[in-house]
């Protein structure tokens, strides 16, 4: 009992050091302290100064960051209203894993302006470090085909003469995005959460599929087949595309064998 006893002694302790090293550095640690002497009016103000600075530290990574990538490409200044509300919601970006996300952001916009729309930022505002890892299992197992609106493709449907319609489709839950990961992105507004599934493949002219850099033809030699997919929001697309992750090998052959029966495949 004494060991257990000793242990949860330490955790409190433990805790208690969290908390003040927290409070300490955004300027609310008086009453842990004792500073009676000092007013909280003047405590208020210390504070006002530790937010202050750490939002110009926030920003000042961010641009350190985003000034390290790429060469001597062209650049355009980007939308000024843009670029306000973009160091808007940057300066309160603190987790380093973010503050490269947003710097990604910046670079991107520079060379292209208009990549990130207003909106695309507004979301990602309220998007975790665990919400932008979700984002990026995602886009890595995204694919295209037909138009540029990226998908998640997993499977397909097909008809049959005695069973009527019958679907071959894989778990993503087997490449870190199960269905808890799916519902988060759909919260956020990222990703449509019906399973959607296209026309008719046709026969005579083969399907070009892009998986993330990746292109491959699919010629079905049987009719009635229709691929299943999930379907990016627009702002998913926008935030999709600033991550570049490769496709997971065990993905992509578990895609390549599971449409391998409707007909040829190229890669």
């Amino acid at each position: 009992m004494k060991p257990k006893n000793a242990t949860l002694d330490s955790k409190v302790r433990n805790r208690k050091a969290l908390l003040l090293q927290l409070a300490e550095q955004r300027g609310i640690a008086g009453l842990l302290h004792g500073d009676a002497k000092v007013s909280f009016g003047e405590r208020f103000t210390v504070r006002l100064q530790l937010d202050q600075a750490a939002r110009q530290k926030n920003l000042e990574t961010i641009i350190e960051l985003a000034s390290k990538q790429g060469g001597d490409e062209v650049g355009n200044e980007p939308d000024p209203d843009w670029l306000s509300h973009y160091l808007k919601l940057a300066e309160n970006i603190r987790h380093p894993a973010m503050q490269q996300f947003w710097a990604n952001i910046l670079s991107q916009e520079v060379l292209h302006p208009g990549h990130c729309s207003i909106q695309a930022l507004s979301c990602l505002r309220y998007m975790t470090q665990k919400d932008a890892l979700l984002l990026q299992k995602a886009s890595a197992l995204s694919c295209h085909f037909g138009d540029d609106n990226l998908r998640l493709l997993f499977g397909y449907q097909y008809k049959t003469l005695l069973q009527g319609p019958r679907q071959q489709r894989l778990n993503l839950g087997r490449y870190r995005l199960p269905y808890a990961g799916l519902l988060q992105l759909s919260e956020l507004g990222l990703l449509h959460l019906a399973e959607l599934e296209s026309g008719e493949l046709s026969l005579t002219a083969p399907l070009a599929v892009t998986l993330n850099t990746q292109p491959m033809t699919l010629s079905p030699q049987r009719k009635g087949v229709r691929l299943l997919y999930y379907r990016f929001t627009t702002t998913g697309n926008e935030l999709a595309r600033l991550i570049t992750e490769n496709t997971p090998t065990d993905y992509r052959n578990d895609l390549q064998e599971l449409l391998a029966p409707l007909g040829q495949l190229k890669l």
